[in-house]
């Protein structure tokens, strides 16, 4: 059987006839039709169907195909593709015998399952006849039984009526006796039910006079039972419950239910205002022995407090608001809203009492920092206040729920801002009395000055990352009132992002900034070296800390992207940061500058130029101007990179000698030769224009430079004050040229101090009064020297 069809399809497939008949091939593609509409195949790519070359397709053309690969394949690509289809060709029918088999099995299973169903069916059948005549038996004999026993039963009817009858007659003869029972026993509450059960009918029979006589003696009975529930109802010494429950059986007899309002809410405020007292007292205890902790207190508040407002809340509303609501009647609505406008008065007088403790002690608890106890403790108050506000939502606990939240989120958070500040405060401080304690640079202080830049650093990395790690937990998904959008927003966008990470950042620059604003004719009380300190620190804000920051904070807080509060930029925080930065680095220049100044302009104050001695060696305030130097070098050095050096000339550097001297021999000024100012006026022409107080880069060359420059600036300037005689002007002269052997190393560029110093001597030779050069050569084993 499976030759057949493999024969049929190779036939096909290789040799197929060119003169098959039109009607086959109608049939089969009318077949193919009906097969696509069915199984809702659209004909979309006709192209491809109508493809005569195609095998896989519909409109497959084997004359088409045969002579196609004829003229395109070789001899050898034919027999492997005759190879190919025979194989497609014996998968294609071991496929479909396996198909026919698997179809066939399935085929006899539903069979089989056919023809059990079949004999379920049919004994089913059978049953469901039985059943059907067992029916018509039962309803037979029912019938007869109800005909044979009709009699009867009217009679039965009608003595169970008057049994009834007399029971109820019973019941209202024995009622006085069962009231003063229940009067005696204390079961207030089975004398009203049995006297309400009984009033309707009294009332309707009390034309009669066995029945008025009944009645006159329950309704004294009654007035006295009334007196003792009001009574019980003014026991200061009775329970929430129990006040509920004698107002409910007050109700019950008729009193009126404003009057009965207003005593039960007079008398339930006294019992809470117990609890109040207790609350107020745990609140003013911090630090004391015995003292509750935060979560323990709200559990005293929820259990207490709360527990028994709910109580009243409930039933108040149940018996005073709820029962008028039902009627239908306008005045029966009308005493619905007063009772209600009534307890919701009430319940903010008592709640703002309760939640001003309440909020004392949440305040108080937010200064320890502990922000899982304090979450733990708002979220149980948060969830009980949400659970209050259900029983009554006209009262509005559920603003006052999120008041209470967002004011305890505002404090806390206020707390972590402000130990964020007074943890730095207290390392600057530190950082600043260890500089202090060190009254002159050393190598030593100079390896801590990295030191204290990152204990700052750390003061402000780890301190923030602190405080944010705490205050996460206001947003874990186990807290209620953290998955409210306004309190999430608020919180993550107003008090950690701007609230902390951005106050924190403003205030280390500000704190920063202050050192900055020391006047002109003032000596500032702290350190050079912590202004540079400081500057590093901004710096390095500017370029890292501040963007890591932010991340840090928006990725475990994100905020809003859109809303009426716009989130501080961090770009802003940027360009402050760069701003202060550069400040602090002037500042260190300028007030360095100014003290080394300062000594020379002691040194040249002090000293008779006119008649001072041949100069023999180096004045040892040149000497110390050049220790302050090289010590200030290796101050900046722990703390910035050196930078680039500018390249100089052949001429540059310490190999550079003044031009005042010729042949090594003193160049004589007098009038007959050059007029010096004229001489000076002409070098000037050729100074490079230098700015003394111009922006440092944050590259040790460059601070050195600046500091450098005003106190070559210094010099020139002292010099311009003083007359110089003979000897004067070549102490200067071997003064500058010292000065020149040492601190050009210490510059970016070394034609600043070339020029400077040029400058201080030229202007030394216009004051001199006889001004006459040393030799080179001898300034030179002067310095030498020394």
């Amino acid at each position: 059987m499976a030759e057949e069809p493999r024969e049929r399809a190779e036939s096909s497939a290789t040799a197929p006839s060119p003169d098959s008949s039109g009607e086959d091939h109608q049939l089969r593609r009318r077949r193919r039709g009906l097969l696509r509409m069915y199984y809702g195949v659209e004909n979309e790519q006709g192209k491809e169907q109508d493809n005569p070359v195609d095998i896989d397709k519909a409109g497959f053309q084997p004359p088409v195909f045969m002579e196609k690969i004829l003229r395109e394949c070789s001899l050898n690509e034919l027999y492997k593709k005759e190879e190919r289809m025979k194989r497609e060709i014996q998968e294609l029918d071991s496929n479909m015998q396996y198909l026919v088999y698997e179809n066939h099995s399935k085929f006899i299973k539903a069979s089989e399952t056919i023809r059990e169903m079949k004999d379920d069916f049919q004994r089913l059948e059978d049953d469901m006849t039985h059943l059907g005549s067992r029916m018509e038996d039962i309803t037979t004999a029912s019938g007869s039984i109800n005909r044979a026993l009709a009699d009867r039963k009217r009679e039965i009817v009608k003595l169970c009526g008057v049994h009834h009858l007399l029971k109820k007659l019973q019941f209202l003869f024995e009622l006085p006796s069962r009231l003063n029972k229940c009067m005696e026993m204390g079961f207030y509450a089975q004398a009203v039910k049995t006297y309400v059960k009984a009033s309707r009918v009294l009332a309707q029979y009390q034309h009669m006079p066995s029945f008025s006589g009944i009645q006159s003696d329950c309704q004294s009975i009654v007035a006295r039972l009334k007196s003792d529930l009001k009574n019980r109802l003014d026991d200061p010494n009775s329970t929430t419950s129990m006040t509920a429950e004698t107002v409910d059986l007050l109700l019950a007899l008729n009193e009126p239910p404003s009057q009965l309002c207003h005593q039960f809410l007079d008398n339930s405020q006294r019992q809470l205002e117990k609890d109040l007292a207790v609350i107020a007292a745990e609140s003013e205890k911090e630090g004391e022995r015995g003292a509750m902790d935060i979560v323990e207190y709200v559990n005293v508040v929820c259990s207490g407090f709360l527990a028994n407002l709910s109580l009243v809340i409930q039933s108040c509303y149940d018996m005073f608001v709820k029962r008028h609501l039902m009627s239908t009647e306008k005045e029966e609505l009308k005493r619905s809203e007063v009772a209600q406008q009534t307890l919701c008065e009430f319940i903010h007088s008592l709640m703002a009492q309760c939640l001003a403790n309440v909020r004392r002690k949440l305040e108080k608890e937010s200064v320890h920092l502990d922000s899982g106890q304090l979450v733990k403790a708002v979220d149980k108050l948060s969830g009980k206040l949400q659970a209050m506000n259900r029983l009554l939502p006209a009262a509005g606990l559920e603003h006052k729920s999120k008041q209470l939240t967002q004011q305890i989120a505002e404090s806390h958070t206020s707390c972590h801002a402000q130990r964020l500040r007074q943890s730095f405060s207290d390392t600057l401080t530190s950082v600043r009395q260890a500089l202090v304690t060190a009254r002159r640079p050393s190598s030593q202080q100079d390896d801590s000055l990295n030191g204290h830049c990152t204990a700052l650093y750390a003061s402000i990395k780890s301190g923030l990352e602190s405080s944010l790690g705490q205050l996460k937990a206001f947003i874990e998904p186990t807290v209620s009132f953290s998955d409210k959008r306004q309190f999430r927003e608020t919180f993550c966008l107003c008090l950690v992002r701007e609230g902390i990470v951005i106050s924190f950042i403003n205030h280390v620059l500000d704190t920063c900034h202050r050192f900055t604003e020391t006047g002109d004719d003032q000596s500032p009380s702290y350190p050079p070296s912590l202004v540079l300190i400081l500057s590093r620190l901004v710096h390095d804000m500017d370029r890292s800390t501040i963007c890591y920051l932010v991340s840090y904070g928006d990725e475990r807080f994100p905020p809003r992207e859109q809303g009426p509060i716009v989130a501080t930029p961090t770009t802003q925080l940027l360009r402050r940061a760069g701003d202060v930065a550069q400040e602090l680095l002037d500042h260190y220049v300028k007030v360095q500058g100014q003290v080394i100044s300062q000594m020379i302009r002691k040194s040249v104050e002090t000293r008779d130029w006119l008649h001072t001695l041949e100069p023999r060696s180096v004045r040892s305030g040149m000497k110390r101007v050049v220790e302050e130097v090289t010590l200030l070098d290796k101050q900046v050095a722990t703390l910035y990179e050196d930078g680039a050096k500018k390249e100089q000339g052949s001429e540059g550097g310490s190999r550079h000698t003044y031009s005042y001297t010729q042949g090594g021999k003193g160049y004589p000024y007098s009038s007959s030769a050059m007029d010096s100012s004229l001489l000076s006026n002409i070098q000037k022409l050729f100074y490079e224009r230098i700015e003394v107080f111009a922006t440092v880069e944050f590259f040790k060359l460059s601070i050195v430079t600046g500091i450098i420059k005003i106190v070559l600036k210094a010099l020139l300037e002292c010099v311009r004050l003083r007359t110089f005689g003979k000897f004067g002007l070549q102490q200067m002269q071997v003064d500058s040229h010292y000065l020149q052997l040492y601190l050009w190393r210490y510059v970016s560029d070394e034609q600043i101090v070339r020029v400077l110093l040029e400058q201080v001597v030229s202007s030394t030779i216009e004051r001199c009064v006889d001004p006459q050069l040393m030799e080179q050569s001898v300034v030179e084993v002067i310095c030498e020297r020394n």
